[in-house]
């Protein structure tokens, strides 16, 4: 069995390392945080969303471009300033909004929801349900036109076609019946209704794989260690330097995970395979608002479709919050907080649900999501090199495909790398594969 490094610490890197800890491994996992979920895992969207997996890129992303890109409250903004490589990402992003392209991404997406929600079965049959703060409360996502859900519906009839999960298209009445904390004044044209679609706490989801893996021997977890040097024995790599506490080390490797999400590319950037993936950051925002302070609090996770906004119920008790989570931001490594996107988030909250007066501290957050144009994550070898593999790019996904992205990974270390179009390949990222 093979020593194996794992750079990243989020729900894609400890899945990662508990698929192939399973296959005999060892496994060490490396991460600049203080401990798991340091990145886009801390406060992701919550909602494991298997049946919802339809890319951003696709054709009607033309006529909402003025938008998009001109109004200020527009949930997507696109500035790829001075960087070669985010030109580029854009380029292939428009190349990747066409219905085939759409309609490919989508069958392969679903394939690999549906894995990866039997591989988080599997892991949560032994996980309180309490402890990652799990449901299946169904998911409902609204449109406010009658040509937006005209289109849902074609999705819909896709992906049946597809034997995507049961779906149920919704009248705009039937919608507020299916989830009374709705607004009766609110214009919907009708929903999407999906019974099996689930919520958790993906922080507390990777706090509990940190314990599982931690408890058994094949294990160690290196926090607080930042990368920064690749040591290379000609030009493959076979351990590299870390810093930790102002000291530095060597961590030796049969083979190495690179799991780092947005931070992929530049990891890989040393070896000269950084373009073997095509992966930007998209910067996304959420905020938990308390029960207590919402009029209506609903009890299924929701979309609204009109703002790009997800609504999901966590906790009980005297945890009960609402996790609301939107936005996608082509901006860079910038981290920062903007406060009028926050403005908006909580804007959303009463428009839908209603607020009893200033909600308080409702826990700001941003975190990149590593994209790719075409929405197909990177899982595979990374250029030409044997023990350097990638898995990376589920952008908004990232937790609902985070299991069965990390049983296609380990896969390749069996030699039975699944014969489907998920790679690491630069052309596959464009959309022209």
């Amino acid at each position: 069995m093979l020593r194996i490094a794992v750079i990243g610490g989020g729900i894609v890197g400890l899945t990662t390392a508990r698929a192939l800890v399973a296959r005999g491994h060892e496994v060490v996992l490396l991460d600049q945080g203080p401990g798991p979920a340091g990145g886009a895992s801390a406060q992701n969207g919550a909602q494991l969303s298997y049946a919802y997996v339809a890319p951003l890129a696709a054709p009607s992303i033309f006529a909402q471009l003025p938008s998009l890109l001109l109004s200020p409250s527009s949930p997507l903004r696109l500035r790829p300033g001075l960087d070669p490589a985010a030109w580029r990402w854009c380029l292939q992003f428009m190349a990747a909004c066409t219905q085939a392209r759409a309609d490919a991404t989508t069958r392969q997406l679903l394939h690999l929801a549906g894995d990866s929600h039997s591989a988080f079965q599997h892991w949560r049959a032994n996980v309180p349900a309490a402890r990652i703060e799990h449901a299946t409360q169904g998911k409902l996502v609204l449109y406010r036109s009658a040509a937006g859900l005209e289109s849902a519906s074609r999705q819909v009839q896709l992906q049946q076609a597809m034997h995507g999960p049961l779906q149920q298209v919704l009248t705009g009445a039937e919608c507020c019946a299916r989830e009374p904390a709705l607004d009766p004044a609110a214009t919907l044209a009708g929903g999407i209704w999906t019974p099996s679609e689930e919520v958790a706490d993906c922080a507390r989801v990777c706090t509990a794989l940190a314990d599982e893996l931690a408890s058994g021997p094949r294990f160690t977890a290196l926090w607080n260690h930042r990368f920064l040097a690749w040591d290379c024995q000609g030009s493959e790599p076979r351990g590299l330097l870390a810093e930790h506490d102002g000291t530095q080390q060597r961590i030796a490797f049969d083979a190495c995970v690179v799991a780092a999400g947005a931070q992929t590319p530049g990891l890989l950037r040393p070896l000269g395979v950084g373009g073997s993936v095509s992966i930007q950051p998209l910067k996304g925002y959420s905020i938990d608002v308390a029960a207590g302070h919402i009029v209506r609090m609903p009890a299924t996770s929701l979309t609204d479709t009109a703002t790009k906004t997800v609504f999901a119920p966590l906790g009980t008790g005297p945890t009960r919050r609402l996790r609301v989570a939107g936005f996608a931001e082509l901006v860079g490594q910038d981290t920062r907080i903007d406060h009028g996107r926050i403005a908006l988030l909580v804007d959303s909250v009463r428009q839908l649900f209603g607020l009893r007066g200033t909600p308080g501290d409702v826990r700001p957050w941003a975190g990149l999501r590593p994209a790719t144009p075409t929405g197909l994550p990177c899982i595979g070898r990374a250029g030409g090199l044997r023990n350097l593999f990638v898995n990376s790019g589920q952008g908004a996904l990232g937790f609902t495909l985070a299991f069965g992205s990390a049983e296609r990974l380990a896969a390749h270390f069996e030699g039975k790398a699944p014969a489907s179009h998920f790679s690491s390949s630069a052309a596959l990222a464009a959309g022209n594969a």
